[in-house]
């Protein structure tokens, strides 16, 4: 008897888990997203005076995110709770909407289905709390002016005119968010003038950070709705920060100094009779070199200038720590090269040594040129320049090898500031085959006589691998790949590009691009590549 009930009771056991319900497997996959059914105002009502709007869907939905998502311009600072209700949703607002104005709730993504988080497409509401709809529109397409690629997700808005206009305090009036091909539109607005600016609001706190954003805008107003223009806008960051230093750091070989941005050069003067070696690092920091004798204490006044071209002065006191014990513990000596070891050298090639402290001294004597295993010449014997730090040489020199170029730099031939020196090093090049590389030539059409052009050779990753300032160009040694090939307006021709800086209405220099990705095969020439400047000014 004992034995029945217990086989009864493991029958149950087994049986009772088996009927556990499960989701039902197979079938179609629901890819139909959410229909609206009806709103709480309807779309495009007049003198709406609520503060609570209701949407029916004709399933289930859920919100994701929607705090996030959903953009009410113009900016109303109002804020809202919102209530899932099965097929609804429903927005509270602490108060009710400005008097006399057109708003427009577009919920991007944020409402999808229950069940397989399909969001609802296009799903926007506008109304009006006046009698009327406001009719304004601008609208245009967002791109980065150094890859011509259109942005995604960034923030475009017209902001109210005024000379005091600060974006990075100051939100837009009405805003949208561009979409994957860079295109934005922002309808229903006031029609009367407004600045067009975009940024790229990371933090989507819908104000401008200079230190990492990019920004795009038009020096002039834009009248919404009297015209119809499509407006490209383009980005650039472009840090209008104060240029401050952000630290120091004091060690018992160096005192670096630290600035809180990139640098493109600083000028240095010893007030006192003392003078020490420095470097700049990284393009943020400038190291100073403990070199006995000097005083406690030197001071030295700094010229920073920005990427913006902007200089500021510094006064700053270098003052090393104290050595903890009888003998200092140096950094390693370095050596680097561009192009760096194992990148291959044409015969006639333009070189340069990069060391990470300054050189005392060097016996350019014992520096060897090898091109074969008799043909041994000396850095003596070849044309080559130090730069102002002395932390970098520049050769140029001709060789005859046919496989390897190479430099032997023997251990005592060059000693750095702080007496160590290097090993015994010794750096290999293959020399370049013709046969394996591409050429390419080209000119700038319809060019402005009064600007300069740089023209530019990019890796797909949108890095320089050569450029030629004029008006023609002939790129050789191209390894077979796929390029982009641009021209910078190099309007103050100073050599390089400059960014625009919006506080003064100064657009970024224009960069022309061809519109096709270029592929370069091994031993093929391209001719007649041309690049073409439109409305010279």
């Amino acid at each position: 008897m004992l034995k029945t009930i217990g086989f009864a009771i493991i029958c149950l056991l087994i049986f009772g888990r088996c009927a556990q319900q499960v989701s039902p497997t197979g079938g179609k996959k629901d890819t139909i997203p959410p229909n609206l059914l009806q709103s709480i105002p309807l779309n495009k009502t007049l003198n709406f005076k609520e503060n609570r709007l209701e949407l029916f869907f004709d399933e289930y939905v859920i919100v994701d995110n929607i705090t996030q998502k959903l953009i009410i311009t113009p900016e109303a600072d109002n804020p809202y709770t919102y209530k899932l209700n099965g097929k609804s949703v429903i927005l509270n607002f602490k108060k009710q909407f400005q008097d006399s104005t057109t708003y427009t709730l577009n919920f991007g993504d944020a409402i999808k289905d229950f069940a397989e988080r399909n969001p609802v497409k296009n799903l926007k509401m506008v109304f009006s709390t006046g009698g009327t709809l406001d009719s304004g529109r601008v609208y245009g397409t967002l791109k980065d002016v150094q890859t011509n690629k259109p942005l995604f997700d960034a923030l475009v808005g017209l902001y109210n005119l005024s000379d005091t206009l600060n974006v990075a305090k100051q939100k837009p009036y009405y805003f949208s968010r561009t979409d994957s091909s860079g295109i934005f539109s922002i309808e229903n607005v006031q029609i009367r003038p407004y600045r067009l600016i975009a940024i790229d609001d990371k933090n989507r706190n819908m104000l401008y950070n200079p230190k990492d954003e990019r920004i795009g805008f038009l020096e002039k107003a834009v009248n919404a709705g009297a015209d119809s223009l499509n407006y490209t806008l383009m980005m650039a960051l472009s840090d209008n920060t104060p240029l401050k230093i952000q630290r120091t750091l004091p060690k018992v070989n160096n005192y670096g100094v630290v600035f809180s941005k990139p640098i493109e050069d600083v000028q240095v003067n010893f007030i006192s009779q003392d003078s020490l070696p420095y470097l700049i690092e990284n393009g943020t920091q400038i190291k100073f070199f403990n070199v006995q004798p000097h005083a406690d204490t030197t001071v030295v006044k700094l010229s920073a200038t920005d990427s913006l071209g902007t200089t500021t002065d510094f006064e700053q006191k270098i003052a090393f720590l104290p050595p903890r014990g009888k003998d200092r513990q140096k950094d390693p000596f370095t050596i680097s090269s561009k192009p760096e070891q194992n990148k291959p050298l044409a015969q006639a090639f333009t070189y340069r040594m990069i060391f990470n402290k300054p050189i005392g001294k060097i016996d350019d004597s014992k520096i060897e040129l090898i091109t074969d295993s008799l043909t041994h010449e000396t850095l003596s014997n070849i044309k080559y320049k130090w730069n102002n730090t002395r932390t970098e040489v520049t050769v140029n020199a001709q060789s005859f090898a046919k496989d390897t170029i190479k430099w032997e730099i023997p251990k005592g031939s060059i000693i750095s500031i702080e007496g160590d020196t290097l090993a015994r090093t010794l750096i290999k090049h293959p020399v370049i085959n013709d046969e394996d590389y591409g050429v390419l030539r080209g000119s700038v059409m319809n060019p402005d006589t009064g600007v300069q052009y740089i023209v530019q050779l990019l890796d797909e990753q949108y890095k320089v691998v050569d450029q030629h300032i004029g008006l023609t160009y002939n790129f050789i040694h191209i390894p077979q790949g796929k390029y982009f090939l641009r021209a910078i307006v190099d309007v103050n021709k100073n050599g390089r590009w400059d960014t625009g800086q919006i506080e003064k209405s100064q657009q970024p220099e224009a960069i022309i691009y061809l519109p096709e990705k270029l592929l370069i095969k091994s031993n093929f020439e391209l001719n007649d590549i041309n690049l073409t400047a439109l409305n010279p000014q």
